[in-house]
């Protein structure tokens, strides 16, 4: 099975998300399958916890409890 991963890396607010979504469809418009994925994201419980991570709240939250939320949101996938 042939395929491509992109990843679009920036700093927040550079536009990962509009050239991500910009990317999908014209690949899409182009006949190729696309899926449109982020991290943490991606699933139901991995939106719940990119919400608390990027919350106000988050800017008290120490290192390693961060790291656990990341991989938390990560088990979920599957």
């Amino acid at each position: 099975m042939a395929g491509a991963f992109i990843a679009l890396e920036g700093v927040d607010g550079s536009g990962k998300s509009t050239i991500a979504k910009r990317l999908v469809l014209a690949l899409q418009e182009a006949g190729q399958r696309a899926i449109l994925t982020r991290e943490p994201g991606g699933t139901t419980i991995g939106e719940q916890i990119r919400m608390v991570l990027l919350g106000p709240a988050s800017s008290s939250m120490l290192p390693k409890t961060e790291m656990l939320l990341f991989a938390a949101a990560r088990s979920t996938c599957g």
